[in-house]
């Protein structure tokens, strides 16, 4: 809607509706076909990082995109990145560097990995445990909800906190530091993952 011109209105006396009907037009097991269609025609270059965190997508078969391309271009929508900046500036864009993304695997015992249950349910399905190293020196589990691994004062467990906005300074519970024995250690606590 925004990317092509249009607004989206609230207002309070407004009432809004939802109409299902007998047989809906599309299936949940298109769920996965659908959001990749949305991804390769509005997001350019940044649905890698949709790809990223929903590896099954990038198998996905969403067949003839064409007309969906044909039809932002002839409204002459703005781009991902336009939206971005112009629409949802305090949305985290993942770094996504290089080694620095993905699941963290324990290096003593391989089986074994960092794990996050999230309390909502996964609209696919899927149970993903993708972690970002930042350059802020943050461990963050990019689900819908932005979450950084923290460890509290006084405490010797981790636990998950919102993130902060990427403007505002990071609390020592939330700063991590990857070593080159490969041992992940928190400052403030003085203890290692």
């Amino acid at each position: 809607v925004w990317q092509c011109g249009g607004l989206l209105e609230i207002h309070p006396c407004s009432h809004v509706g939802h109409v299902f009907p007998k047989k809906a037009p599309y299936a949940r097991p298109n769920f996965l076909q659908n959001t990749v269609r949305a991804a390769e025609v509005w997001m350019d270059s940044y649905k890698e990082h949709f790809y990223n965190r929903n590896p099954p997508a990038k198998k996905e078969k969403y067949g003839d995109i064409s007309t969906r391309v044909l039809l932002r271009e002839r409204l002459k929508c703005n781009s991902f990145d336009w939206y971005l900046k112009n629409i949802y500036p305090d949305l985290h864009v993942p770094e996504d560097r290089p080694g620095w993304h993905g699941a963290i695997r324990n290096g003593g015992i391989t089986t074994e990995c960092l794990d996050y249950n999230t309390p909502d349910h996964s609209p696919t399905g899927a149970h993903i445990s993708y972690f970002e190293y930042t350059s802020q020196k943050e461990i963050r589990f990019n689900s819908v909800t932005e979450l950084c691994a923290e460890v509290l004062e006084g405490k010797t467990h981790l636990g998950m906190r919102h993130c902060p906005h990427d403007r505002d300074p990071r609390p020592p519970s939330t700063i991590w530091e990857f070593r080159d024995d490969g041992t992940i250690y928190h400052p403030h606590s003085d203890m290692c993952v």
